[in-house]
């Protein structure tokens, strides 16, 4: 059950409330899908089968203006969007849950390699909490050499601006038919940090961040079609130890999730941000889905993995991960995917 200590995330405030039940009613007449692929779907731990956590939401079908939102930029981010065959060089509008290292490592290389390598002249423009700011400043002064040095009549420094949002509570971004809402949640040592709720098209994702249950977080999941939760979990030993309790603590355990999935009945639960402690491949998957059964959740549910692919429209479809087989070498300025539909 959700705890009762109380904190600036465990109240929804009436304000957001309302917010939520005056998202436009034109949003919902439109059947373009809503494409979202699981760039990465790790924790901070190394494994052989998951990156870091990012998350794209492809716009392109819906508002030629605008193509993608990204959430978070975890390790291997670039490499991953690549490889999702998406030109990173159109990946300049990104979302952070917050500023813990495995959300951020990725976003380095976002920013300076396809501006050199693929010609990127549009500025990043990035949404976060509290102290994005200083951070981005400080991975300026990080890529000095880059920036002093690499720069020419080619490539200029000033397309390597960086446009930074430090945001509250409420709706935090829109774009025509699209609108991106940040709800504040509990993650101890990670504060402040953000859910987000996203709609466009009549379809709503909910990406819990980082997080652990409250009753604010599940208030703002209701309605979601998708609902993609961070989830973490360990083996019995671990966790009657209470060696791990820190970070079990922070985050959304199984049973949690279980709780959070019935109360608000989304069309498609996912596991992104997935820890497993002493639960390793894909026996430690499914021993979190287990518990999440056990726990009581009955409705359609999904262990993410990297470069799964969920289009959601008048029905949901989720695909495993492009082949890389025959992924075309992306070198210079000019390069392009052929255009292939998700």
């Amino acid at each position: 059950m959700i705890g009762t200590r109380k904190s600036r995330a465990t109240q929804f405030t009436p304000c957001l409330i309302l917010l939520l039940a005056l998202l436009p009613a034109g949003l919902a007449a439109q059947e373009n899908n809503l494409v979202v692929t699981l760039v990465g779907t790790g924790g901070p731990e190394l494994t052989p089968d998951r990156s870091g956590i990012a998350t794209l939401i492809d716009l392109n079908g819906i508002q030629a203006s605008l193509q993608y939102l990204l959430f978070d930029a975890g390790r291997s981010a670039l490499e991953n969007i690549y490889a999702a065959r998406t030109a990173p060089q159109n990946v300049t509008t990104i979302f952070l849950t917050h500023l813990h290292n495995d959300h951020i490592e990725g976003l380095p290389s976002l920013w300076i390699t396809p501006w050199f390598l693929l010609g990127r002249t549009a500025p990043l423009r990035v949404w976060g909490p509290p102290g994005t700011r200083n951070m981005i400043a400080g991975m300026r002064q990080m890529y000095a050499h880059d920036l002093e040095q690499r720069s020419n009549l080619n490539f200029k420094r000033s397309d390597l601006d960086i446009e930074v949002h430090e945001i509250t509570e409420g709706i935090v971004y829109t774009n025509g038919a699209v609108q991106v809402m940040a709800i504040p949640v509990e993650h101890a040592d990670g504060n402040p940090a953000f859910a987000y709720r996203v709609q466009a098209a009549g379809h709503t994702v909910f990406l819990t961040g980082d997080a652990t249950l409250t009753s604010g977080l599940l208030a703002a999941a209701k309605g979601a079609d998708v609902i993609i939760s961070n989830v973490a979990a360990g083996t019995v030993a671990l966790e009657n130890s209470g060696s791990i309790q820190p970070v079990l603590a922070k985050l959304m355990r199984p049973e949690q999730a279980a709780e959070l999935f019935t109360a608000t009945a989304p069309r498609l639960a996912i596991f992104s941000h997935i820890v497993k402690k002493g639960l390793p491949g894909k026996a430690g998957d499914a021993e979190i889905l287990r518990r999440t059964r056990r726990a009581g959740y009955r409705g359609p549910l999904r262990m993410g993995e990297d470069g799964m692919v969920i289009s959601i429209g008048a029905k949901i479809r989720v695909r495993s991960a492009p082949s890389r087989q025959g992924l075309p070498d992306f070198d210079g300025p000019g390069s392009v995917f052929p255009v292939e539909r998700k």
